[in-house]
């Protein structure tokens, strides 16, 4: 089993007002592939209830680094009362949703995905000291670059947001 390193647990973002769904995925989507990561959609859930939508998502993206090294954010999204409103933009009737967003950002630094070092007790052995004293400068690196990833997104996940706001 690949060994887990979070390196940002339960950054938190807010919001509640009118966003577009659809859009806001598509935003998501578009800015994790800027940044070189491969959409995975770990579970989707969509319950109505009398005061509207209950929604909820978890995605993963992941950058394989280097044939040791995986990089993944863990995303969770949750709708609450969710509803459909028509808004005047423009001098257009345009369909949008309304309600309460709730996302949490994990980022994650994965070694040894593909179980190559797992084979042998000895191996296994060999690759603790490795990681621990040789290769430690060099794991900080890809730390960093997982944790300025995840607050790109935030950041911008978050402006987009703003922009249904006024």
């Amino acid at each position: 089993m690949p060994e887990k390193k979070i390196v940002i647990d339960g950054l938190e973002l807010h919001y509640e007002g009118l966003f577009d769904l659809n859009d806001l995925l598509a935003t998501i989507d578009k800015y994790s592939e800027e940044k070189g990561y491969v959409k995975r959609e770990k579970r989707r859930q969509e319950i109505v209830t009398p005061s509207g939508k209950e929604f909820s998502i978890e995605l993963r993206p992941t950058k394989i680094k280097t044939e040791y090294y995986v990089l993944m954010i863990k995303l969770r999204i949750n709708i609450t009362n969710m509803k459909e409103v028509e808004v005047l933009k423009n001098n257009v009737k345009t369909r949008m949703n309304e309600g309460k967003i709730n996302m949490i950002f994990d980022a994650w630094v994965l070694t040894d995905y593909r179980k190559r070092w797992e084979q042998k007790p000895g191996f296994y052995f060999l690759r603790a000291l490795v990681d621990r004293y040789i290769y430690r400068f060099y794991s900080e690196k890809y730390y960093g670059e997982v944790i300025d990833d995840t607050h790109f997104l935030h950041t911008n996940i978050k402006s987009y947001l703003m922009l249904h706001r006024y």
